[in-house]
């Protein structure tokens, strides 16, 4: 299939493969014989060395104050 991408003037392959990726709404690609694996979340830049994401803080919030989630 990518044999065929389509790559537009001032486009990069990689552009044109991340153009295909999200049009298919594909995160990551197998490999066969192998398993597949999770994408690493991206650092925020600016964050500090412990800071996990907004989704953990939130939850880590959320149980310190007692609320239980089901």
């Amino acid at each position: 299939m990518l044999q065929r991408l389509i790559v537009h003037d001032g486009q990069t392959e990689g552009q044109a493969r991340a153009r295909f990726d999200a049009d298919l709404g594909v995160s990551a690609w197998a490999l066969p014989g192998r398993d597949r694996r999770e994408p690493e979340p991206q650092q925020d830049t600016g964050a500090p060395w412990w800071w996990t994401g907004a989704e953990d803080a939130s939850q880590s919030f959320l149980a310190s104050m007692g609320v239980a989630l089901t």
